[in-house]
């Protein structure tokens, strides 16, 4: 046996991006893993932003959200099924991977940090 891949005629194995923004929540509820999209719909405390990086930093989510600084925010993501999750200001998050629902940023406290 083999190991290799049949590509149809025509398909040159190169992921086909979508040229719409793509809602994170609604593929979270259907448990798919969102495809490659010109941008991606995500929700920080109930409001819809959109995002062109698949993978932004932490801060980069807060900022677009407007919460500035960053430093004085903490970020987490619900992912579908899972409790929510902390997420630094330099760390990345896969908009990409299944189940990612939306963030919730709440103010640090300034005893924090």
């Amino acid at each position: 046996m083999t190991d290799h891949i049949d590509m149809k005629e025509g398909d040159s194995g190169v992921e086909e991006v979508l040229d719409e923004i793509v809602d994170l929540e609604e593929y979270a509820k259907l448990g798919k893993r969102p495809p490659l999209a010109k941008g991606y719909r995500i929700r920080v405390n109930g409001e819809a932003f959109v995002v062109h990086d698949p993978k932004p930093t932490g801060r980069a989510i807060l900022t677009l959200a407007g919460l500035i600084p960053a430093e004085n925010y903490t970020l987490r993501v619900k992912m579908a099924g899972e409790k929510p999750r902390k997420v630094g200001l330099d760390e990345t998050v896969d908009l990409r991977h299944p189940g990612v629902e939306k963030f919730k940023a709440l103010p640090r406290d300034q005893t924090e940090g």
